[in-house]
């Protein structure tokens, strides 16, 4: 007989050493936080990519930067420069945590039966640029509402288990560790 969903849960979180409730808390804090960052952070470089490339009328997307990179350093005034830097600068400084992510919703996608329907609730509640009702996440899911809130505690403690286990993967890369410290 297969084991139930809430004993699958527990288990993992007694591999972490942690209970379901401090696994969901601290789900929901980071996922709040990369929530932020993914909305922000995404808009916003479309923003800075359509501005830097927006005179290149080239196909190819590798030429359309380089020939936008080439503009910046050298055509522009000193002020736009500085603008664009101070921007792609801000940009680069998140998207550790947009990897970070898709790494984590990648692990999530792989738990046995209820995977994808995990990232679609993490995605429709944390990481979306617009903030649905439970009713309208519920809805979109095909599942009531009752059952949306419990299987979105169930995805925020499996994520935050991921991030536990990435964390305690991650040790040896100096990057990830500096930043997850």
């Amino acid at each position: 007989m297969a084991e139930s969903l809430e004993k699958r849960i527990d288990r993992l979180c007694k591999l972490v050493g942690r209970t379901p409730d401090e696994l969901q808390r601290s789900g929901e804090w980071v996922l709040g936080l990369a929530g932020d960052v993914c909305r922000d952070t995404s808009l916003y470089a479309d923003d800075t990519v359509e501005d830097i490339c927006s005179e290149s009328f080239e196909s190819d997307e590798y030429r359309k930067m380089s020939e936008g990179l080439v503009r910046l350093e050298f055509f522009a005034s000193e002020m736009t420069r500085q603008k664009y830097q101070a921007e792609i600068s801000e940009i680069m400084s998140t998207a550790w945590m947009l990897k970070v992510l898709e790494i984590l919703k990648g692990n999530i996608y792989s738990f046995r039966k209820y995977g994808p329907q995990f990232v679609s609730i993490l995605s429709l509640a944390y990481m979306n640029s617009f903030n649905y009702t439970v009713e309208e996440m519920a809805e979109e899911l095909n599942i009531s509402t009752q059952n949306f809130y419990k299987k979105k505690r169930y995805a925020t403690i499996l994520f935050a288990y991921e991030f536990e286990k990435f964390k305690k993967t991650r040790n040896n890369d100096g990057y990830y560790y500096y930043i997850l410290q």
